[in-house]
């Protein structure tokens, strides 16, 4: 049985500190995990579903607020009520000032959406929180029929759930590793505005992406990473293409240090690739592998926790007042992005009991982005590839769906349909319409 008492207030997490200080009207640093079911979703089922749900995940119910030296998460009495989805996917759900939940759950027609900032938690938690919500709706749903429960961890306690892994896994004394980055080609231009931002989901066959990777000999992730940094490419101009392609790539930190924390605890690596004339997909598919080898060894990993929290615990920085640290925390983050153009974030396999199987037809997630990324995730034999992007065109998501389809690897792209958007704002999705009966 889950714990639910705990402390008044906490501190944030590493990770979050960030997120609390960076988010704004252009970037909310919010993100979506869904799941799709093969039905309708009933309102007052999910609710009371959300009410058994939120009574094992209490860490959830916190609003933030902003102290003398860095932003708190605190208890609230406030409850979630769920709504028909009503609002452009990743809305600003971190008001300052205000006492607000940071999270939300809405649905729309057989869609149940988890949105949630990311100062609350990250991926896994988020997924864990989703699966659930999900196990608790298909149990009201269903009851003549004996759902059993999850294989998640019932001895987890609410100090687990709130435990900062970051601090607990920092070693002033360990080794650190920082290095300097070249800057990266960067996506130029006119943004979107976070209510137009463009969503397309690419769904491919697992089987299928499995077998060309292990054909390549490498992994999923790695075979994605090196067709999107190839897609990117394709639209570097000349003048520029002296300069990298340079993609962030998160890290669970749960499968190099043990952790039950529903708190953010990932870590990150960058992957750069240079092209020339001569330059072929097999070339960049070895750089990608050599160099996911070589940043995610335990190491290496460990080295970037220490250098990453070492800054957080510096006594002098933790003395300055939150309103003057927050501007050099954002030209940090600013200066950090420098060798970064995109984001690709795999969260891998979600397993449900095979008894949930017939009610569920895929999960998905994306993420509030200021350029442009692409997560993922599966669910049985079905890959959801999901690009949110404010680059106007949808030029690199075209190429990546090519690039795929020239590897062999079946794709179907599914049509946008978030009623919180208006019609006009669908339209990046209609640029494959012309093209989608090749990738089937």
């Amino acid at each position: 049985m889950f714990e639910q008492k705990r402390a008044y207030w906490r501190s944030l997490d590493n990770a979050a500190k960030l997120f609390s200080a960076a988010s704004s009207p252009k970037d909310t640093r919010v993100f979506r995990f869904y799941c799709e079911l093969k039905e309708e979703v009933k309102e007052e089922i999910l609710q009371e579903a959300l009410n058994q749900t939120i009574q094992k995940y209490p860490v959830f119910l916190s609003v933030m607020r902003k102290g003398l030296f860095w932003h708190y998460l605190e208890k609230s009495e406030l409850r979630p009520v769920v709504r028909e989805e009503y609002k452009e996917p990743c809305s600003s759900l971190y008001v300052r000032d205000k006492k607000t939940l940071l999270f939300e759950v809405t649905y729309y027609k057989k869609r149940i959406n988890f949105e949630v900032f990311h100062a609350l938690t990250d991926g896994t938690g988020a997924m864990h929180f989703l699966m659930e919500l999900v196990k608790d709706y298909l149990q009201e749903a269903h009851p003549e029929e004996e759902l059993p429960e999850l294989f998640l961890d019932e001895n987890i306690t609410g100090r687990d759930m709130e435990e900062d892994s970051f601090s607990q896994y920092y070693s002033s004394d360990a080794p650190r590793k920082r290095e300097s980055k070249k800057p990266a080609f960067q996506l130029k231009g006119e943004k979107l505005r976070q209510e137009d931002m463009s969503i397309t989901e690419v769904c491919i066959p697992v089987k299928e992406i499995h077998a060309r990777a292990k054909a390549a000999g490498v992994s999923i992730t790695v075979f994605l990473t090196a067709a999107l940094i190839w897609a990117i490419h394709e639209e570097v101009p000349q003048n520029q293409a002296k300069k990298p392609i340079g993609l962030m790539i998160p890290v669970n930190l749960r499968n190099y240090f043990p952790s039950r924390s529903m708190a953010n605890f990932f870590g990150w690596i960058e992957i750069s690739c240079y092209f020339s004339a001569e330059t072929t997909f097999e070339d960049i598919l070895g750089s990608v592998k050599e160099q996911f080898a070589k940043e995610l060894s335990k190491d290496v990993i460990e080295a970037k926790l220490n250098d990453l929290v070492s800054l957080e615990k510096n006594p002098i920085l933790r003395l300055v007042p939150l309103e003057i640290k927050t501007p050099f925390l954002l030209a940090g983050t600013t200066l950090g992005g420098r060798s970064i153009t995109a984001i690709y974030s795999n969260v891998g396999i979600i397993r449900m009991p095979e008894e949930y199987r017939k009610y569920i037809q895929r999960f998905g997630l994306f993420a509030s982005t200021d350029s442009l990324q692409l997560c993922s995730c599966s669910f049985g034999d079905e890959m959801v590839l999901s690009f949110s992007s404010k680059i106007p065109n949808g030029n690199i998501e075209r190429n990546f769906v090519e690039k795929l389809k020239k590897e062999q690897v079946s794709c179907e792209i599914r049509e946008n349909d978030f009623p919180g958007q208006k019609e006009e704002r669908k339209a990046p999705a209609k640029l494959f319409e012309s093209f989608t009966f090749l990738c089937i």
